[in-house]
Formats: structure tokens, C-alpha cells, sequence
């Protein structure tokens, strides 16, 4: 907001220079964004007086005048074109070498045979207002010295203010009077509005009904006869280009100034385009169309609010006039407007149409219940001053009553503590009493009555705001908090940020793919696209991303395609994220929030590898290998043993394992030393990596992050060095076809008790030796004694073994 000084001080003394009043009012929170001067940008322009006029020898439209122009070169001769010239006036006198704004410079110069030295200014060539027509008269005695610089007699300091969205009420010059008078110790003087009413009533004149109470809770009206609505005065003009705004007539520019001055919206209407003079203040209908008065045409609907006439739109409520009723030069009869329409509905409005305006600004931020009748009756005093109208008795207003002030409970000691202050109860009513705010009570609660301008102040927070900014933020000493720190609290995804950092050590990569995947992912996947417990989102940006993923398989496979096109087919990666699924009535996971608990909401942590390509690539004197299951195995048990979990033991998956993605014949389970699975493994499905255009054959599994974690112990234990060597001893266990190495491997390793350090599968053998449907498995054992030679515990866990083995699966021990 652009605020004159010269203008302010008509409201409250301001003794400050404009760089001080600047610096305090930014301390209160009305930063002052920039401090400009008007009339900066002149230079000689001088003061002068008409010593003689006379017509030029060799023009009609011509006159030559002799001007005084002080000390700055005496009596000059200049000519002028202006008509409105008479002997004694003062009169702004740009000397030779001047420059005017817009880089506009004088120079001597001869027009129809006479030399002109200088020229006589209008005010719209100084930027003092919009008359063209004449040259502007600045006085006619001599109350202004000969010579001296007219921009130091008009030219205005202007401060560009940036208010705030809660502050409504400093959108205007007598809202920033109240502040600077509460900083300065001046009084606020409220503008003159007092009106003289004559004739017929405005209720026989005006009707006013409003559909929409809630969007139009006030609304003011007062007929106006007899205008002439000629220009308005320089002094006005001078002031509406001071603050940014564009002099049009006087009844608009009354308006415009005392939405300024005061802070309310106000329109005019031409009454003889108002039919009977019936407004009514209405939603617009769906189709309805509007010229407004800067002649665009604009498509109302039914979320917007106008006014209207018995007939049509006439305005857009709170935002601007329509063009049908605007006021002209020919009006004579008015109707003006000042009322509060609902800001969030003119906010709305504005946006759709694009029509932001200084009067929707202020709607937006809010008006106090009691200004439109104060700004009605000071522009029906200002209309009459200026244009000679008759202002009807009375005024129309659907809400007359005064409204009760807000009252604000207020801590005296919660205040100080929010603050860092000492605050007692008589110095928070002295700070607070500047800003029009009364304090009753004494004790530590206080009762704060709260001005109807300030619709910001609703809380005790709001209050202690205020009370800083009247005790000077400045003023608030710097302390260092003295509240205890709070106990250390591990980090609650460091867990798996470990996960990450393991895998990215064995040389995989880590991609992060979305959650969000398309129906066409979970075809090319196996997975079906319209069962029930799919997650979908209700409003998707795409199809692409319009469920959450049930499984990691689609984003693996979609992240190992994208390699591929990129002719990267020797890749190992993984990827860390959540699975989704909706199951009603199954138990929730643990790591489901507890306000979703019981909803089946499932939601858990997963992590995805996937491998393909060469994993031993082609060299002198040795064969490329693909990487294969083995491979995902030994990164798996890696990943297990740099955790500290037990390494886990695997099993061949049933058909329906639940990952249609994979081989069924090559498919396995991850599970934990009771048997219970936690993972799986396989290689993918020839059809589903041709539907991805995968090439070679792809091997990918997942596991159960937290279940994998569970296994880790609290505790990691740390051996000594041994003290002997170990001893290495070798088995061969003969067992049917049908029991899998898994379950082999898992038996010899819980059997075989503490001194068994290692284990490994080294040699399959199926042939006549073993029988046919047999088969047999050469499983190498290390254990490690505690003392040397110990081989007597080495051979008793070594007959635990051959005997849970022959226990347990029916083995042959050769």
C-alpha cells in the first residue's frame, strides 16, 4: 500500500523523518518496502508569476508571457498554449535545462518566430494529476516565494507498506495513523462526516435485498441529487496519483479516496440506470453475463455473488461495477454502496475471473462491522462539498445495531512466558491501550476488550502479538532456551538405512521407484489387476499411477526393463519400499500405525533384488556364467550375516506361493530355523520377462524387512581368537529325490550345536551307486574346538548330526 506522508499527517502528527517513520513501522510489523519521492525525478522546475499575457503576433492559440522567476533568472519570456493563463497567478515554470518526468528534457527554442525559455507545466506533465487542459495554478498571492522548487511545495514522499493478510484494518491511511499514533504517543483525528441531509428519505429512494445474508452481513446505501460530476479538485488528484490510483471524476474519486483514506470498498451506481432503485444482493444464475465497467464481458455462475436490479447483474459484489449503471459526466442522480461481503467468497470470485481489485483486496482481509456506515456518511459529506449534491435524508442498512465487542481472556504470567518479558497487569494495559484495545481486572487474568477494526484478535496468542509489537520486538532480550533436551532416540529407519548400505557394499544398485503403479504393471506381472484387496487411488493423476503396489515384483521388473532399454543387461539391483494390501478382518502387521489398526489396512516394508545378465562375464581362458539363483543366494546369506542374523534356510515354493511372476518350477521360500518362511526367491517366468522385454532369465526375491530384522540379535557376541584349529570333516548323506537340499542343510546346522563354525553343500551325486529316486548330498562341516586336539566334542556333535539326519529325514549316512 502506497501511504503519503503529507497525506497521513492529516490523521496524526508526524514529527519522524520519512527513513525513521519507515524503520519504526517495519519494527511493529508494517514493513516498509520502499520509500519513495515524488517530484525526485524533476529538476528546475521553479516557482513563477504571470507578469503579462499577451497573444502571439503569429498564432491565435498562442500566448506569449513574461514570468518571474526569482533568483533562478528573473523575468523570462516563455510561450504557452494553455487558456487559462491570467496575470498574477503562480505557475509551475520548467526553466532551460530542465528535465521532467519521464526523461523529458527543456530546451530553448523558437515557436512561430519567437524564442520560448522554458515552459509553463499542467499538472499531468509534473504527474500532479490528469488535467491536460490548462497549466496547473499553484496560488495567487503570496503565500508561495517567487523562485523556489516546486517539488519541495508538492512533491510527496510516498511509503510503500507491506501489510499483511491478517491486517485489514492498516490497508488504509487512518488504520496506519492508529499505529504510528500508538508508537508515537499523537492522537488519531478522524476525518469530518458529517452530513447535511435534505429532502425525500433514501428508504422511499433505495431498496436493498439481500438473498444471501451470510455472504452480505452489512449493507449501506444513500441517494445523492443535483450532481455535477465534473473533475475532482487538484488537491484530491494530487493524492489519488500518490497513492497509485488514476483520477476518473469526482464521484469516483471520492469513492476511491476514502476507500484509501478509510479503508472501505464504496461504489457508485447511476440511479437512472437502476431501475426504481431496487438492488438486491443475490447469487449469480448459471449463464448470466456481465460488462464491468472496465468493458470486458465476463460468464457469471452460481459460486459468484452480484448485485443486481430487478432484471440483471449490475456489479460484482465487493469486486467492480458493472458498465450498464457506471457513472458518467451526464449523472445527476446516485446511489452509493458501502457494505462487507464475505472474503473467501470474493477471493473465489476474483481468482475464477481474474479480477483482482483494490476493493477485493480489502474484502479478502476483512472490514470491521462498524466502517461502512462511518465511510458512507465521509463520502456523502465529501460528494456534497465537491459536487454541489443533495444527499437524501437518511440511509438504507440491514444491520443498524452496534455489535458487542470481542472479548479476549488473557494470562498475565502466560503472556510473560510466551514472550520472555516481565509483564505485570498495569504494564500490559498501559501497551496495549495505544493500540485501542481497554484492559479490565487486576490479577493474573485479564479481560481485553478488543476495537471492531481489529478482526485479527481472536485469542490470547493474538493479544501477546500485540504486546509485543507495542513493546518493541527490538526490545525482547535474546535468551538461549533452558527447557531440558529430550533423551536420545535412535533413529527408527536406521535399520534399514544398515540394509541399504550392506547391499550397496556387495555391489548391488539401489533404485526408488514409486508405490503408485498402473493395472497394466500388475498384467504384465502375473498379479491380477481387480481383486478386492488392491488399494486404489479414488482421484488418480494417471492410470499409470492409480494403485498402491501389492508386491515389489512390478517395480523391480519395471526397473530392470528400463536397464535393459538402455543396454544395461548385466545388473544387480534393489529396491527398499512398502507393499500394500486391503484385507478386511485379517490381523494388521505390527509396523501398522495404531489409528489404522483393525481397518485390514495391511502396509509393510519390503525388500526387492533382482539380478540378471552375466554376473562372471566372458575373459581369456574362462567361460561367461549368468547370474542364477545360487547368486541371490549367497546375497542373501551375505546380507544375514553382516546384519548378524542366522543365515536362513530355503525350501522349494508350492505352485501358488503367491508369486505368479516366477518359474514354477524354480521358485523358493526364505525361512527362518523353525521352518517359518519370511522370503522368497525364483527366477522369472519366461512369458512375464517377455512381457517386460526382459532377455536371459532374471532371478528376483523379496523379503520381509522387519521379520528379517527380528532375527537379528540385540547383542552381537564376540569370540576370542581360537585357541586351536579347526577341524574340517566331511558328509555324505544319501536321501530320497524328494527332500530338498534346504532341509538337509537346515537339520545338520541346528543339530550340530556351538562348535560348529561352518557348512556347505560341495557335491550332488544321483546314480546306480545311491539307487534310483535317491539321491546324495557331500556336505563339508568346519568345527571350531575350544582347546587343541579337542576331537572328542568335534566327533559328539558330529554323531548329532548323523543322527538328526537319520532321524528326521530318513537319510543314509556313507
Amino acid at each position: 500500500m502506497r501511504v503519503p506522508i503529507r497525506w497521513l499527517r492529516d490523521y496524526v502528527d508526524v514529527d519522524l523523518d520519512p527513513q525513521q517513520l519507515a524503520d519504526e513501522l517495519t519494527m511493529r510489523g508494517m514493513e516498509v518496502a520502499s520509500i519513495e519521492v515524488a517530484g525526485a525525478d524533476w529538476t528546475d522546475v521553479v516557482v513563477g508569476r504571470l507578469l503579462a499575457v499577451e497573444r502571439h503576433p503569429n498564432a491565435d492559440t498562442l500566448w506569449l508571457t513574461l514570468v518571474d522567476v526569482g533568483h533562478r533568472g528573473g523575468e523570462i519570456e516563455i510561450v504557452c498554449g494553455a487558456q487559462n493563463l491570467q496575470i498574477g497567478q503562480l505557475v509551475p515554470a520548467a526553466l532551460v535545462g530542465a528535465v521532467l518526468p519521464g526523461d523529458r528534457k527543456i530546451e530553448r527554442s523558437k515557436i512561430r518566430g519567437v524564442v520560448s525559455n522554458g515552459m509553463l507545466c499542467s499538472a499531468i506533465e509534473l504527474g500532479l494529476g490528469a488535467d491536460a487542459d490548462g497549466i496547473h495554478i499553484l496560488g495567487h498571492g503570496d503565500e508561495i516565494p517567487v523562485g523556489a522548487s516546486v517539488a519541495d511545495l508538492v512533491g510527496e514522499t510516498v511509503l510503500d507498506v507491506d501489510v499483511k493478510p491478517n491486517r485489514g484494518d492498516a490497508l488504509s491511511m487512518v488504520g496506519l495513523a492508529r499505529e504510528v499514533a500508538a508508537f508515537t504517543g499523537g492522537e488519531v483525528r478522524l476525518p469530518p462526516h458529517d452530513v447535511n441531509e435534505v429532502g425525500e428519505a433514501t428508504a422511499s429512494r433505495v431498496t436493498v435485498q439481500i438473498d444471501e445474508p451470510a455472504l452480505n452481513p452489512r449493507f449501506t446505501a444513500r441517494w445523492f441529487e443535483g450532481v455535477a460530476n465534473g473533475p475532482s479538485p487538484d488537491w484530491m488528484q494530487q493524492r489519488l496519483l500518490a497513492a497509485g490510483m488514476r483520477p476518473i471524476s469526482a464521484i469516483v474519486d471520492v469513492t476511491n479516496y476514502v476507500m484509501h483514506e478509510l479503508g472501505q470498498p464504496m461504489h457508485a451506481y447511476d440511479a437512472d440506470h437502476v431501475p426504481n432503485g431496487a438492488m438486491v444482493v443475490r447469487r449469480a444464475r448459471d449463464g448470466e453475463r456481465l460488462v464491468t465497467i472496465d468493458h470486458v464481458e465476463r460468464a457469471l455462475d452460481e459460486r459468484m455473488l452480484v448485485i443486481a436490479d430487478e432484471e440483471r447483474p449490475i456489479g460484482l459484489a465487493g469486486i467492480m461495477g458493472g458498465a450498464s449503471s457506471e457513472v458518467t459526466d451526464a449523472t445527476t442522480r446516485v446511489i452509493l454502496e458501502s457494505a462487507i461481503f464475505d472474503g473467501p467468497k470474493i477471493r473465489n470470485t476474483a481468482r475464477r475471473l481474474g479480477l483482482r481489485s483494490e476493493a477485493s483486496m480489502r474484502h479478502e482481509k476483512g472490514i470491521g462491522a462498524d466502517l461502512p456506515r462511518f465511510a458512507i456518511d465521509r463520502a456523502a459529506h465529501l460528494i456534497a462539498e465537491i459536487t454541489g449534491a443533495r444527499v437524501a435524508s437518511g440511509i438504507v442498512d440491514n444491520d443498524p445495531q452496534p455489535r458487542p465487542p470481542v472479548r479476549v481472556s488473557v494470562s498475565v504470567a502466560r503472556t510473560a512466558r510466551l514472550l520472555g518479558i516481565e509483564l505485570a497487569a498495569e504494564r500490559l494495559g498501559t501497551l496495549l491501550a495505544p493500540l485501542g484495545f481497554d484492559v479490565h481486572g487486576a490479577d493474573d487474568t485479564l479481560t481485553v476488550e478488543v476495537p471492531s477494526h481489529r478482526l485479527d484478535v481472536t485469542s490470547a496468542a493474538d493479544v501477546a502479538e500485540e504486546i509485543a509489537r507495542a513493546h518493541g520486538y527490538e526490545n525482547i532480550p535474546g535468551r538461549l532456551p533452558a527447557a531440558v533436551l529430550p533423551p536420545y532416540r535412535s533413529d527408527p529407519s536406521e535399520p534399514r538405512h544398515r540394509v541399504r548400505r550392506i547391499l550397496a557394499g556387495l555391489g548391488l544398485d539401489e533404485m526408488v521407484s514409486h508405490a503408485l503403479i498402473g493395472r497394466d504393471d500388475l498384467v504384465r506381472s502375473g498379479l491380477a489387476p481387480d481383486v478386492p484387496e488392491l488399494v486404489r487411488v479414488h482421484n488418480p493423476l494417471s492410470e499409470e499411477h492409480s494403485i498402491l503396489r501389492p508386491s515389489m515384483a512390478p517395480s523391480l521388473l519395471g526397473g530392470l526393463a528400463e536397464n535393459m532399454r538402455w543396454r544395461q543387461p548385466d545388473v544387480r539391483l534393489f529396491d527398499l519400499g512398502k507393499i500394500y494390501a486391503y484385507r478386511p478382518g485379517n490381523p494388521t502387521p505390527r509396523d501398522l500405525q495404531s489409528e489404522t489398526a483393525g481397518t485390514g489396512r495391511y502396509e509393510a516394508w519390503e525388500l526387492g533384488m533382482i539380478g540378471s545378465g552375466e554376473i562372471v562375464p566372458t575373459a581369456p581362458g574362462e567361460t561367461a556364467r549368468a547370474f542364477d539363483i545360487g547368486d541371490m543366494k549367497g546375497i542373501i546369506d551375505a546380507l544375514h550375516d553382516a546384519l548378524g542374523a542366522p543365515r536362513p534356510a530355503y525350501r522349494a515354493a508350492e505352485a501358488d506361493s503367491g508369486h505368479p511372476h516366477r518359474h514354477p518350477g524354480r521358485n523358493g521360500l526364505v525361512c527362518d530355523a523353525a521352518g517359518r518362511a519370511y522370503g522368497s526367491l525364483g527366477e522369472t517366468h519366461p512369458g512375464i520377462a517377455a512381457a517386460w522385454g526382459l532377455s536371459g532369465r532374471p532371478v528376483d526375491a523379496s523379503i520381509a524387512i522387519d521379520r528379517l530384522l527380528d532375527l537379528v540379535p540385540a547383542d552381537r557376541r564376540v569370540s576370542p581368537v581360537p585357541a586351536a584349529q579347526p577341524v574340517d570333516r566331511d558328509l555324505a548323506v544319501v536321501t530320497d529325490e524328494g527332500i530338498a537340499v534346504g532341509d538337509v542343510l537346515r537339520v545338520a546346522r541346528t543339530s550340530a550345536g556351538p562348535l560348529l563354525a561352518g557348512l556347505r553343500l560341495f557335491d550332488v551325486y544321483r546314480g546306480d551307486q545311491v539307487g534310483e529316486g535317491r539321491v546324495s548330498y557331500a556336505l563339508a562341516l568346519r568345527f571350531q574346538p575350544e582347546s587343541p586336539g579337542d576331537t572328542t566334542a568335534v566327533e559328539k556333535a558330529l554323531n548329532k548330526v548323523r543322527g538328526a539326519l537319520r532321524h528326521h529325514l530318513g537319510a543314509d549316512i556313507r
